[in-house]
């Protein structure tokens, strides 16, 4: 639809206040849903947790919590008819590690309408450009990971493992920014790097998708 073409800032804005109820009515119905828990294993260095919101056969939301020796990172995912709609993500930041007390965050929204990433409000408010490289790697590994994620949801599998998600458990991966303050990963990862690789989720470990 040209209501949510890339490039028309202007009609793709008209579409935010719907999507935003959208999620808000999940949101207010959360408690009635079904609630599937599953176990994450090997996609963070202290584990993690993945929590699948049924209403009825369908799923409208999933969370998915990482945990690291500096930090935690939340995601939470959105769906309305069994589409993508938005992608809520959190970062906090520990300080020391392992010790549990919050002293930054950092959060990221994410609008989707037909596979498609229409608007990235970053860390410090600010829209991204539509038409940045950043941009379509985000849409990218955004909808790749929730495709996995409803895969998984729907598993008889109590956990879920890195090697049937098709990621690099972090030991492997190329590069582990567990650790990484914000201001050296920018400079290491830029927005063009290669977001299989770098920074994709920082302080709580980074998933590194597999190239197929």
């Amino acid at each position: 639809m040209a209501l949510f073409a890339p490039g028309r800032d202007s009609q793709t804005e008209t579409s935010i206040p719907s999507i935003q109820q959208r999620y808000a009515a999940i949101n207010r119905s959360v408690r009635k849903y079904r609630k599937v828990k599953k176990e994450l294993s090997g996609l963070s260095l202290e584990g993690g947790e993945l929590i699948a919101y049924f209403n009825g056969p369908r799923i409208v939301k999933i969370t998915a919590a990482y945990f690291g020796e500096t930090g935690r990172a939340m995601e939470e995912y959105y769906y309305w008819n069994e589409k993508l709609i938005f992608v809520f993500r959190r970062d906090f930041t520990y300080d020391e590690p392992m010790s549990g007390k919050v002293v930054g965050t950092e959060a990221n929204r994410f609008y989707f309408s037909n596979d498609r990433l229409t608007r990235w409000i970053d860390q410090n408010g600010k829209a991204r450009s539509l038409g940045g490289g950043d941009f379509q790697a985000k849409q990218q590994e955004l909808l790749e990971t929730s495709n996995r994620f409803l895969k998984a949801a729907r598993s008889p599998e109590p956990i879920i493992k890195a090697r049937n998600l098709g990621v690099y458990p972090p030991e492997k991966a190329p590069i582990v920014a567990t650790a990484m303050p914000p201001d050296v990963r920018r400079w290491l990862c830029p927005p063009l790097a290669d977001f299989f690789i770098c920074g994709v989720r920082p302080r709580a470990s980074p998933i590194h998708w597999k190239r197929n």
